[in-house]
């Protein structure tokens, strides 16, 4: 299911099914993966994507899949290292560094955060996030 929420009546946040540990069969997985490959290639007004993984297993093999997609569309990717209270505060930070430095080896440009739902922890960081995205990007004049 995608769900839609109307920031204003221009902008909206849609939540993409996310499948990287839910428990459910291989077949609703693959309608999943349909499911998403049709919307992000049929919204040419996409500003940006939030990748949401696990702090404790980030990078896994669908995060790549979404960032492949990312570069190849040319859309922002943000990603939310969520649970990190689940964390001690060096482990976050190891992990944080080690996120941005695959990253920067890769020579993927996406932005990365900590983030804890429960503690609302980087809840800021992700407003200002898609602010820039939502607000700031839109009031830009298109270059070409």
């Amino acid at each position: 299911m995608i769900n839609f929420f109307r920031l204003d009546n221009q902008s909206r946040l849609v939540d993409l099914p996310g499948y990287g540990y839910a428990k459910v069969p291989d077949s609703e997985r693959q309608r999943w993966a349909e499911l998403i490959e049709t919307y992000l290639n049929t919204r040419p007004v996409l500003t940006g994507l939030v990748i949401v993984m696990d702090i404790r297993h980030p990078m896994s093999d669908y995060d790549w899949l979404m960032l492949d997609w990312c570069q190849a569309a040319q859309v922002p990717a943000h990603l939310l290292l969520n649970k990190a209270d689940k964390l001690k505060r060096g482990a976050t930070a190891k992990t944080l560094l080690s996120v941005k430095n695959t990253l920067r080896a890769q020579g993927i440009a996406a932005s990365v955060q900590t983030f804890s739902a429960s503690k609302r922890e980087g809840l800021q960081a992700l407003y200002n996030k898609l602010n820039q995205w939502l607000i700031e990007d839109a009031t830009t004049p298109d270059s070409t």
